[in-house]
């Protein structure tokens, strides 16, 4: 039994290097990048420490995103509804790539999946973040830490998001073998929690955000590149459908970028919705800019 438990820790540590080199890698290149490229201008409103107004900048955050449906008008709903329908449209292809990844997937495609899925999670991306939060308070670059605080919203609310959607939907997850319309709402149990893909949406979320808030665009390649090989990952690997990936990727990227560009307040309305008719089950969300 112990040499069992040594080889489980010798294939653990096996995915974790590449994954910790991955993402130590992108945040030297995020952080020299946001550095000369000087990012976006200091904002004075926004917090630049881990303090009593971060603090209140999130609840206010959390609060905007959840009442703005009170304001939407008939553009937003459009919109929304425009979202809905590009969600449901991947659906029926759920089951046939389902099948495509328990069959005919490759040793290395999983291998690099699972390399790409763990850079994805939640708590690696908060170490990330608290990491070049880090860097920020040492090298006294207020930009930087004002950005990173951003990505740490966004990963927040976006986690408390996804949290609520896969508790209240239930959506069974691809290995369980129930079929694309199986659902088992206000649930607790994990094989029911594959919609929506924390890591799909917190990669989004994390990702747009620190793009958004830089100038550089071989760096806004980089880190979209990063949050499309996340999203691709929880799908090779058979643990979310396809359209889980599809709408949890668009909500994250849509909260990343409602925060990083606070100005734009009155313009940026989001819109999430979960789409119930027949045959069909969705859950879509949309903001305007």
């Amino acid at each position: 039994m112990k040499i069992e438990e040594i080889h489980r820790v010798k294939e653990r540590t096996v995915r974790i290097r590449p994954t910790l080199t991955f993402l130590l890698f992108l945040l030297q290149i995020s952080v020299i990048s946001l550095n000369s490229t000087q990012a976006e201008p200091i904002d004075r409103k926004l917090p630049d420490r881990l303090n009593r107004y971060f603090i209140s900048h999130l609840l206010t955050n959390g609060k905007n995103i959840f009442t703005s449906p009170a304001s939407w008008d008939k553009n937003d709903w459009l919109k929304a509804g425009v979202s809905a329908i590009a969600t449901a449209a991947f659906l029926p292809a759920d089951g046939s790539i389902h099948t495509w990844v328990r069959n005919d997937i490759s040793e290395t495609t999983e291998a690099t999946a699972k390399v790409l899925s763990a850079a994805g999670a939640p708590v690696i991306l908060l170490g990330v973040i608290s990491a070049g939060y880090l860097y920020g308070e040492l090298a006294d670059e207020p930009g930087l830490r004002q950005t990173l605080l951003l990505a740490g919203e966004s990963l927040l609310l976006t986690e408390i998001i996804v949290q609520m959607g896969k508790i209240s939907i239930g959506r069974a997850r691809p290995y369980n073998e129930e079929g694309v319309l199986s659902f088992h709402p206000f649930t607790f149990k994990e094989k029911w929690h594959s919609l929506p893909s924390g890591h799909a949406a917190s990669a989004w979320a994390v990702f747009s955000c620190l793009a958004s808030r830089s100038q550089s665009p071989y760096l806004d390649v980089l880190l979209y590149s990063a949050a499309a090989g996340v999203s691709l990952s929880r799908v090779l690997l058979d643990r979310h459908y396809a359209s889980d990936v599809l709408a949890s990727s668009l909500l994250g990227y849509f909260i990343g970028k409602k925060l990083s560009s606070p100005g734009k307040k009155s313009e940026n309305k989001p819109a999430l919705a979960l789409i119930i008719n027949h045959n069909i089950i969705a859950l879509s969300l949309n903001f305007s800019y």
